[in-house]
């Protein structure tokens, strides 16, 4: 996921609705120039109406279609002239209210088990008047009339889709039949001709719209998976082909930096070099934002692939300007090769996909094949994803508190909130095994909402255990920070604990990057309902004096990588001089976070003014029900573990920030080293 990823999934979301609706506009377009050609196509006294009935029966589902105009002569009754059922032709109809409505000119539906209205009785029909029924103005020989579907008793009524088609065909209809009518008249005939002309450039043009994408001209992604689906078909037993998929590097970015004008001219520029870089045999198609795929058809060696793909890859490198400003634009490639990694489009496309993110991770710009590991890696994500989905249902993530002590009496201060995933053979899950999976797969909310209910409902007794003026955190990623409909579920779920007091949120300093949002939505309303607020991992992110004295925020939490060793690191030691000055300047708690040995606590108990502490030498972060199991009521200084290091090899999950901001999970591990993002 990318930042604004909501946004993106709806604009996606908003381009197949409208190419869903111009694949139907096409059909439509084509069963009217069917239905056209069989009115002209009869000759001399023919029905031209048995041509048209055989076009639309199946079309609109119906089991009767019949015409109605009204009478030479004038008079009330509309009379039959034609009917897909021969005994129906010559009877008489009274103009009820809904006849009147379409001789007047409007499209009419009725549903099933509606009010029965008076048809005539006609031999070998059985009309109950509760038929679904849909009537369709008409003009025949000068004279009003219509066109009436039905469809059998019991039956759903006609869809929206129906009606729309049938508004179409009602006028060409018209024009059609008083033109074969009339014998043809010059100019009924030119007017018919125009017309019919008109539908079949609307119709080209609407299949061109509904395949090709509007801003490149090339193939959409319904279309070419059409088109490679053929070249596949067509292939011999001993031919190959080969899908490559291009993603263009850092595209985000130069819609931020440029605009949005700058992003629609480099997918132009990128089209065209493609293009002429490629074969007139192969494929090329845009299948999303800035997302490319392209069938080379046909290839014979994999060195034959990588000698395309390397040309298509350095044309693609070349520096593109915009309104002065020189861009150097790059694509990761991914290839798969069928029929060695797939015999259709869908399977090609996924396997090109992971070799593309492959290629990416090694080095943007690069070029990568897929392999038999890359589809091990997908099996074991495709049951991890099943695994990670089955443990939000059964409620499998629990939360998980590690102590916030002082670090001078011992006395417990907090607790910070952890996220543990117990299997179903009871074991806790590394995080590192499925936070990258849970952040793509948009569960990270609802895991976090998990963690925050967990707590809520165990504070009656840990106030027991512990007292009331014991503090919880709660860690927040940079894209929930901003989250409005997150943080309001949040804030809501800590105030209805009556002691909103009690609780701190803890954000990265990647939070505060952009503080517009956060500053005027959502710090308003973590200060009204009484939260406290935490800046996590202080020192290694983006923070500013100016941005920490705007958001007035209550604690500083020194990065593990600052303290480790600190007593032997003179840099870092200054750098927390530092720290400890600016919270005292401002009021701030200041916390050192992952202390882990002996002489780490006693340096800072000796050369700074520090109280508050946290880390594996005091106390290893314990799932909520197996710490209110051991803990009895406790005096300050039995909570504090004396002696070496905890082990280096757990895991510390906190539910924060993903790399560069991308997720809602941060992984730490509480060592000697910076902290990996996930």
């Amino acid at each position: 996921m990318v930042e604004g990823s909501e946004e993106l999934r709806e604009a996606l979301m908003t381009l197949r609705r409208e190419n869903d609706l111009l694949r139907i506009e096409t059909t439509h377009a084509n069963l009217l120039l069917k239905a056209l050609d069989a009115v002209l196509c009869v000759d001399g006294d023919d029905d031209p109406f048995a041509g048209v009935f055989s076009a639309l029966i199946p079309v609109f589902e119906c089991s009767l279609a019949i015409v109605l105009i009204e009478q030479e002569g004038g008079g009330d009754a509309l009379e039959c002239v034609a009917a897909s059922a021969a005994p129906a032709v010559g009877s008489l109809w009274a103009r009820d209210k809904l006849l009147g409505k379409a001789l007047s000119g409007r499209i009419v539906t009725t549903v099933a088990e509606a009010g029965a209205v008076a048809w005539p009785e006609i031999p070998g029909l059985g009309l109950a008047g509760r038929e679904p029924a849909l009537y369709l103005p008409l003009g025949v020989r000068g004279r009003r009339g219509l066109m009436l579907l039905l469809r059998e008793c019991g039956r759903p009524g006609f869809d929206r889709a129906h009606v729309a088609l049938a508004k179409k065909f009602s006028l060409l209809a018209s024009h059609a039949f008083a033109a074969k009518r009339a014998s043809q008249t010059e100019a009924e005939s030119h007017r018919l001709k125009h017309l019919t002309d008109q539908l079949a450039a609307s119709q080209r043009a609407l299949q061109h719209r509904a395949n090709h994408d509007q801003l490149t001209g090339l193939p959409n992604r319904a279309y070419i998976q059409e088109l490679i689906g053929e070249a596949i078909a067509r292939r011999g037993p001993d031919e190959k082909l080969a899908l490559a998929f291009i993603d263009l590097d850092d595209f985000k970015r130069v819609n931020d930096i440029y605009g949005h004008a700058a992003g629609d001219a480099l997918l132009k520029t990128v089209s065209e070099r493609v293009c002429s870089s490629i074969r007139h045999t192969d494929i090329f198609g845009r299948i999303s934002g800035d997302e490319f795929v392209i069938v080379l058809n046909p290839v014979t060696r994999r060195s034959d692939i990588s000698a395309l793909v390397n040309r298509m890859r350095a044309r693609l490198r070349e520096p593109f300007s915009f309104e002065g400003a020189e861009i150097r634009p790059s694509a990761s490639i991914g290839v798969a090769i069928h029929p060695m990694h797939g015999n259709d489009y869908e399977t090609l496309r996924r396997h090109a996909d992971m070799a593309m993110y492959r290629a990416k991770t090694i080095s943007k710009g690069g070029v990568a094949f897929f392999n038999r590991q890359l589809g091990k890696k997908a099996m074991e994500k495709h049951v991890l994803e099943h695994e990670l989905r089955d443990a939000l249902d059964s409620h499998a993530f629990h939360c998980a508190l590690q102590k916030k002590v002082d670090i001078r009496t011992g006395a417990i201060v907090g607790f910070e909130a952890l996220l543990r995933w117990v299997d179903r053979h009871g074991a806790v899950r590394l995080p590192g095994t499925f936070l990258p999976l849970a952040n793509e797969l948009g569960l990270l909310n609802d895991i976090s909402n998990l963690v925050v209910s967990d707590l809520a409902r165990a504070l009656p007794r840990l106030d027991e255990v512990f007292g009331t003026s014991v503090h919880y955190s709660v860690n927040v990623s940079p894209i929930q920070a901003v989250n409005m409909q997150f943080m309001q579920g949040l804030v809501r779920r800590l105030r209805d604990t009556g002691r909103a007091g009690s609780f701190m949120l803890e954000l990265t300093e990647e939070s505060l990057a952009a503080t517009g949002p956060f500053q005027s939505q959502v710090l308003p309303l973590l200060r009204d309902a009484g939260l406290r607020l935490s800046i996590d991992d202080f020192g290694t992110g983006y923070s500013s004096l100016s941005t920490i004295a705007d958001l007035t925020v209550d604690e500083l939490k020194i990065d593990r990588s600052l303290i480790s060793a600190i007593h032997t690191r003179p840099r870092n030691q200054s750098i927390l001089r530092a720290i400890e000055s600016l919270g005292m300047a401002l009021g701030i708690s200041v916390v050192a976070e992952g202390i882990e040995t002996n002489e780490e606590k006693l340096y800072l108990m000796a050369q700074s003014e520090l109280r508050i502490g946290q880390g594996y030498l005091f106390h290893k972060p314990q799932l909520l029900g197996d710490l209110l199991k051991e803990a009895s009521p406790v005096t300050p200084d039995s909570s504090i573990i004396d002696g070496g290091s905890m082990p280096h090899e757990a895991g510390r999950l906190a539910i924060a920030a993903a790399a560069g901001g991308l997720g809602s999970i941060v992984l730490r591990r509480d060592c000697g080293c910076n902290p990996p993002k996930v």
